[in-house]
């Protein structure tokens, strides 16, 4: 939806959602506008609130009859500077006309190009480094109530749970262990360490490194607990509107999940998981072979190192959960009221990551300091949640963290090393936190 003015100086403006720079549903527009090369200017009010009232992302977009070979793009920082036209000519960004097209639009205000093109000079993006395939979502079982259970109790074979009013067990050997969003203590966070809190029920196994679905044959011979829940649901399981990808060869595979992506991620060491629409401090790092659902920006992605990478996980963890690439975030993906941030595998294998020269001491010893705070910083955490209560110890533990914090920003900012341009990077908290 847009509104349309008349400018004076003769060109066509509409007032448009700002995100209409990055949703998918408007690449056709975003494909348009550049193929016609006929956009003057976009006129973004960031986080400023123009309409009384309601809390909406706003921008003007300008465009003329005419192929244009620029576009102009300029952030409002203060809206009534905006208003009384305090600003000048250097604070629009020049863009090529021919170098957008229908993806996201990275668009950047004229006094934070310099810094945006600092860091990306100095970077690989995430999906350079570690490889597409290392970036990925959940798993989709289509079927998540009757799939994923939190335990009442659990013994050396069995986990015990209540479904429907009904008491269940379920061999252990046919389940993985699960995270499902939370509050409180156990909520993903970057400086907590991540545990799973409940266990999704798995008919799958592997076999010679590759996954393969358990048969109704096998499942009802070797795990007749199993068999006998998810038979009392096959109705649910074999509605077809749950649409299993890809069709099952036979009618016995009802029970496989709605799609069969991220299965074989079960067993890798550790990888970081990621909250899609998150403020930040969202991206934890799992050591149990934890499945973790999609669901658009409800659900999580995950990201895994290669095992020839040299990159400590702790590092690529910080850099992630730093205002760099927090603001980095904030360009590529969508801003959603409070600051929260839509980062998706999309927005995730964009991320610029601070290349680290390792025949360099000095920069790998800086890497390494990196890796090792927040390696503390996550230990200190911990200790905090299992003092909880404990006074005196938490004192001492919440004192060891709020000094060790700067200096894990002062690490980062001796990586980057960007002189008085650092602090021009803008905290997203502060820019969309109260809006």
């Amino acid at each position: 939806r847009c509104i349309q003015l008349l400018n004076p100086d003769g060109f066509l403006g509409y007032i448009v959602p700002s995100k209409f720079t990055k949703v998918g549903a408007a690449k056709e527009l975003r494909k348009l506008l550049p193929e016609k090369r006929i956009i003057n200017q976009i006129v973004s009010f960031g986080a400023n609130q123009i309409f009384k009232g309601k809390t909406t992302y706003t921008c003007l977009l300008f465009v003329q009859n005419r192929e244009l070979e620029n576009t102009n793009y300029y952030e409002v920082k203060d809206y009534r500077n905006w208003v009384v036209r305090d600003y000048k000519a250097e604070d629009y960004d020049t863009i090529k006309s021919d170098s957008i097209n229908s993806e996201t639009w990275k668009l950047v205000p004229g006094y934070l190009r310099p810094v945006y093109n600092e860091i990306l000079k100095q970077s690989s993006l995430l999906s350079e480094l570690i490889g597409d395939e290392s970036i990925y979502n959940g798993i989709q079982t289509s079927a998540n109530r009757i799939y994923i259970h939190t335990p009442t109790k659990e013994d050396k074979k069995y986990f015990y749970f209540s479904f429907q009013k009904t008491d269940w067990k379920i061999e252990k050997r046919l389940t993985k262990p699960y995270y499902q969003t939370s509050s409180g203590i156990d909520n993903l966070n970057t400086y907590r360490p991540f545990n799973p809190n409940s266990f999704v029920i798995y008919p799958y196994k592997k076999v010679k490194g590759k996954i393969s679905f358990i048969k109704i044959d096998e499942l009802e011979k070797r795990f007749p607990e199993a068999f006998k829940f998810l038979n009392h649901y096959k109705a649910v399981l074999a509605n077809p509107k749950r649409d299993i990808k890809p069709e099952p060869e036979t009618a016995n595979e009802w029970y496989r999940y709605g799609r069969h992506q991220s299965l074989d991620k079960c067993d890798i060491p550790a990888k970081i998981v990621v909250g899609v629409l998150s403020q930040g401090n969202k991206y934890a790092i799992d050591y149990y072979g934890t499945l973790i659902s999609s669901g658009g920006t409800a659900g999580y992605c995950m990201i895994t190192l290669p095992d020839d990478c040299q990159y400590s996980i702790y590092y690529i963890q910080a850099l992630l959960n730093s205002k760099y690439l927090e603001w980095f975030s904030s360009i590529y993906g969508e801003i959603y009221r409070g600051g929260y941030i839509a980062r998706g595998t999309k927005v995730l294998k964009q991320l610029p990551i601070r290349i680290i020269d390792f025949e360099n001491q000095e920069e790998k010893a800086l890497h390494d300091a990196i890796s090792d705070t927040q390696k503390s910083l996550i230990e200190i955490q911990g200790a905090i949640d299992k003092n909880n209560g404990n006074k005196r110890k938490l004192t001492v533990l919440q004192r060891q963290f709020d000094s060790l914090l700067p200096r894990q920003e002062n690490n980062l900012k001796q990586l980057y090393n960007l002189g008085e341009m650092d602090d021009s990077i803008p905290l997203i908290s502060e820019l969309y936190g109260t809006n």
